[in-house]
C-alpha cells in the first residue's frame, strides 16, 4: 500500500476516549497508528461522532482536537486540528 501521508505514524495501542457535545458526552476508542499529525480510531459506531471533537489518551495530559477524515467499519482516521 502506498503511504500517503507526510509524517509516518507510530503502533499504538491505548485507550482513549473522544469528547464532544460541550464535553457533555463521550465516545471509548482505541487509539492506533498514532502520528504528529493524527491517528487511527478503533470504536463500535464510528459514523456516530461528530465532524470536530477532542481525543483524548489515557496518560495524556491534554486532549488534542481533532476532525474526522474517513471512516471504514469500526475504524475512524483522523487529523489533528492544532
Amino acid at each position: 500500500m502506498d503511504e500517503k501521508r507526510s509524517t509516518p505514524r507510530m503502533r499504538r495501542l491505548k485507550e482513549g476516549r473522544i469528547v464532544f457535545n460541550g464535553k457533555k458526552s463521550l465516545m471509548s476508542v482505541k487509539v492506533r497508528d498514532v502520528g504528529p499529525k493524527g491517528a487511527r480510531l478503533i470504536c463500535g459506531e464510528p459514523y456516530l461522532a461528530p465532524l470536530q471533537f477532542e481525543v483524548l489518551v489515557n496518560g495524556e495530559a491534554q486532549s488534542r482536537r481533532a476532525e474526522r477524515v474517513w471512516i471504514k467499519g469500526n475504524e475512524m482516521g483522523v487529523r489533528y486540528l492544532e
